[in-house]
Formats: structure tokens, sequence, C-alpha cells
């Protein structure tokens, strides 16, 4: 029995902007967002210029987001198999939003619906820029002939190999978004941490390190890819920035000196919905990395412990 066709979908928080979609057969629901009591939809014509949306973000804006709509997919995915072919959905991940469980409550209704029809939803643990690398792989993987079930099997070993990292310059949105105290983030500022965070194999943004500087910022995680990355394997690597593309390329450029292997550098933005998600995450501040006699306490912080480093913390969360 011939296997049928499939289509590739996803969802704009890939970030790899229309004309990739276009370009490589991708079809993909653009996630809502609302800033300013104004609602957007990515990549339509219903969207915001990203600078413009970065201008509004930084004047104090906060943006809302909301996960991918039944019906939106819903009505995507029974025009996808009415026209006689099956789907490979890449999901943003499953920790950091409900989107996965609704898709694949709407690929079991399809199914339902119509018995021919396959539909299968990947859960990417991921986002952004590692959501992207794991797509251009899979679109890389179906276009040297991969049928469908060869390809969910590609995406969930592959995705367990990709190692998306990513860092904050302003604490200030954290706190706005009410995920990060207003301690954690004037003593945070006051001290230059910028954490460095990324996505574990369960999907959930977790901090690797904690670093004082900008520029250790990047450092750290051009080191931490030096100390994961297996050489042969990483000619393409790809980097988003948030209206940061010197310090992009200052990474990129970095990598390549670090890794010779690397050949190929992609730049991308880093879209609404992830910056969005920024706003909510919550990341303790320890203030560790400089000399004990540099750090000062105030002495109404005693109530909260009298281990210094727990201290700290449970302070800050206050």
């Amino acid at each position: 029995m011939e296997k049928r066709a499939y289509v590739i979908v996803t969802d704009s928080t890939t970030d790899m902007g229309a004309k990739y979609y276009e370009e490589n057969n991708v079809r993909f629901i653009g996630m809502h967002y609302t800033i300013d009591d104004e609602e957007y939809v990515q990549y339509s014509d219903k969207d915001m210029d990203i600078r413009d949306f970065y201008n509004k973000v930084r004047a104090g804006s906060m943006p809302k987001t909301s996960q991918v709509a039944y019906e939106d997919a819903y009505n995507l995915f029974e025009e996808i198999v009415k026209e006689g072919k099956d789907i490979f959905y890449l999901s943003f991940s499953g920790a950091l939003s409900g989107s996965y469980q609704t898709l694949t409550l709407v690929a079991k209704d399809i199914m339902e619906k119509y018995p021919n029809s396959t539909v299968k939803v990947v859960d990417s643990i991921s986002a952004c820029g590692g959501e992207g690398f794991l797509l251009h792989h899979c679109v890389t993987r179906r276009d040297q002939g991969a049928d469908l079930d060869e390809l969910v099997e590609y995406a969930e070993v592959i995705k367990y190999n990709t190692i998306p990292l990513f860092t904050v310059m302003d604490l200030n949105p954290l706190h706005r978004g009410g995920r990060l105290s207003k301690a954690s983030a004037v003593f945070g500022t006051m001290l230059g941490i910028k954490p460095v965070l990324y996505f574990n194999d369960k999907g959930q943004l977790l901090p690797y390190t904690k670093v004082r500087g900008r520029k250790q910022s990047l450092d750290a995680m051009a080191k931490q890819m030096k100390e994961k990355y297996k050489p042969g394997e990483n000619e393409e690597i790809f980097i988003n920035d948030g209206d940061a593309r010197e310090d992009a390329e200052y990474l990129g450029k970095l990598i390549m000196k670090m890794m010779p292997d690397v050949k190929k550098v992609r730049y991308g933005h880093i879209g609404a919905d992830l910056i969005t998600m920024c706003s909510m995450l919550r990341i303790p501040v320890c203030m560790h990395n400089v000399p004990e006699d540099q750090i000062y306490r105030p002495a109404a912080w005693n109530a909260f412990g009298m281990d210094k480093e727990g201290q700290d913390y449970r302070a800050c969360q206050a």
C-alpha cells in the first residue's frame, strides 16, 4: 500500500519567518499576542513590525500571549487532510505552553472524523532558534525522502541532541511579568547579573549559570556549546536575537573561532511569543559571584534564615 503524502506544520514560535515557511512548503499557525490592548497574529497581515514590538516592550508595555487555538488548528488540519495528505506537526515546548496538549486533542478529533488520515504531533521541547533548528533538520530529512513515520522517529531522537541556550540583557521585564521579585531585579541589575538559561530534556527552562556582564554571558554560551557539541555534526548553527544583532554576531564569530567545523551561522530574531514568555520566567538571582565583603545584607534579612545563600534566595523571593 502506497503511503500518503504529508505536510510539515508548525507554530510561529519556530521564528523562521514567513519567507522560510513558503520556500520550504511548511504550513504554520500564527500565535496570537496582545500588547497595549491590541491583538496581533505572528507572520500575518495582522502582525506588528518586530522592531516596533521591541520598542514597546522597552518602553514598559507588557505583552500577553495565548496558546494555539483549537479552532485555528482544527481548520488547518481539516483543510490538509481533505487534500488527501497526512500531517507532521512540530510543536512549541509542552512544558511552557498548553499548545502541545491542544494539538494532540485536535489530532485525535481529526483522525476520528477522517479515519484514513494520520496526524503526528511532536513536542519539540524547545522554542525559537531551538525549535527552528529542529524544524530545519526535519525539512532536510523530508526532502531526502523520509516518510511520515521515519520523520517522527528522526525528530524524537534529534530533539534530545539540541540544546538551546539564551540570556537576557534586562531583568526588569521579568519583574514586570510577575515572575521575578522587585528585589531580585533591583539587586541583579545593580550587580550586572546576566542569567544564562537552557531547555532541559523535558522542555523546561532552567538556569545554566549566572555571570556578571553581558559579554561574559555570551562567552558562557559559547563555552557551553563547545562542551556539548559533536565535531562534524554542527556545520550550521542558529542564533536568534531580540534586537541585539551586534551581540549575536559577536557570539557567532566567537563560536566559529572556537569550533572551526561550524561553517555557517543563520541569524534570526526572537519573535513576540517568546519575548512574552521571557517576561514570565522565574529566575532567582544569587549574588554570590561577588566577594563576600562587598555584599550588603539588611538586618531584616535575618528573618529569612541564617544560611547566607539560602537567606538571599528567600529574601529575593519575598
